[in-house]
């Protein structure tokens, strides 16, 4: 009980209490969406995805609740807190200011009340958002995951979360977390699934970009509650959905078979030249810019592939394959660098829908690539 006044007396500072709707002593499943929208995304992405949301409240399962904290571009509507279940919608908190969404201290304080007022045995976590993989905050663009503006604007500049900003926020929680989906591009790279493997135990997201609507909640909303050991099926559902009209690349990463994966690939990548040849190599996007903002996103799976023996990929792939063991990808799906790229897969039989950094000469991204636990591990 003390631990519950001190979060609610914190929450008093910022926001106004309203309409809180009471959940059993423990609930068996809470998702919580986070959603950093106050840049381009806010309307109609955002506000179409709260519509799913809506459209799909009566069929969460008992004991269960979907709770969504949302910043959009709006200066008539500050940031709020709202719980969905069977019975609908219900106002948590509604903010009196507009704390910047991607700052720590503000996803801290939103887990800190679903915490003290949705006690759960397991939560999943959904961060919408824009999003470029392992990208640390050092040059345009900076973000890893999400953008806030701070000026309710459309505007895809201001602060943004990195990777291990966010590890320590879940690390941090108090909470059991079965998942982690990456409503966000680019989002599915080795190197965010490492950062997050002692705190997640599944990363589900696209290595890609993602068609602008985003996840279908409405499609996908009790996949979103089934227990870790079936998370994966989020992955397998976001896909059929847009399997035979935009296109997808998804998969579901085992965060617990990190570790062995990292072990596999350390000794074979010590042996190939500091730039290796990527040619052949399936790739996601390509920033034709002068510098490029974003890395090329090769694959994991199919640069292997390119660079190994069969006898050492073969016996890799053991070990992505209890890493990743679901992927699913349609042979094209959208972009927007269309004027440089157009995405299509080419190299089917050997992508593993998870990138990896491959350095190149002269690129600007080779420097933040060596920040990376992933990179530091490859050389230990």
């Amino acid at each position: 009980m003390k631990y519950w006044w001190i979060v609610f007396l914190s929450v008093l500072a910022v926001a106004c209490h309203d309409d809180i709707k009471l959940p059993p002593a423990t609930l068996k499943h809470v998702v919580v969406v986070y959603m950093m929208a106050e840049n381009s995304l806010s309307s109609p992405y955002a506000t179409n995805d709260l519509n799913e949301m809506r459209q799909a409240a009566p069929v969460i399962p008992d004991s269960c609740a979907l709770v969504v904290y949302i910043d959009e571009a709006r200066s008539d509507q500050q940031p709020r807190i709202i719980m969905f279940d069977r019975n609908g919608e219900h106002l948590v908190y509604q903010y009196r200011n507009d704390p910047i969404s991607t700052d720590s201290t503000t996803m801290q304080q939103v887990l800190s009340i679903v915490k003290a007022n949705y006690p759960a045995e397991h939560y999943g976590l959904v961060m919408w958002s824009h999003g470029t993989g392992w990208l640390p905050q050092q040059k345009a663009p900076k973000r890893t995951i999400g953008i806030d503006n701070g000026n309710n604007t459309y505007l895809n500049t201001g602060t943004e979360m990195e990777v291990t900003t966010l590890a320590n926020i879940l690390r941090n929680s108090g909470c059991k977390w079965d998942y982690i989906m990456f409503d966000a591009c680019f989002m599915q790279c080795v190197e965010v699934a490492y950062e997050l493997r002692d705190v997640v135990d599944w990363c589900i997201g696209s290595p890609a970009e993602i068609p602008g609507n985003g996840a279908p909640y409405h499609s996908i909303i009790g996949e979103l509650f089934l227990d870790s050991d079936n998370a994966w099926q989020i992955a397998r559902k976001y896909y059929e959905y847009y399997e035979f009209n935009k296109g997808l690349v998804i998969s579901a990463i085992k965060t617990d078979e990190m570790e062995q994966l990292a072990e596999a690939t350390a000794p074979l990548l010590a042996t190939l030249p500091q730039y290796p040849d990527t040619e052949g190599v399936q790739i996601y996007v390509i920033d034709g810019r002068e510098p490029a903002w974003f890395p090329n996103y090769h694959d994991m799976g199919s640069a292997m592939n390119h660079w190994l023996s069969t006898d050492d990929y073969t016996t890799w792939l053991t070990a992505l394959k209890r890493a990743v063991p679901y992927s699913y990808a349609t042979t094209r799906w959208d972009t927007s660098f269309r004027v440089w790229y157009t995405p299509n897969l080419t190299d089917p039989d050997h992508v593993a829908c998870v990138s990896m950094y491959i350095p190149s000469e002269n690129n600007q991204h080779n420097e933040h690539y060596t920040s990376t636990s992933w990179y530091k591990r490859m050389r230990r």
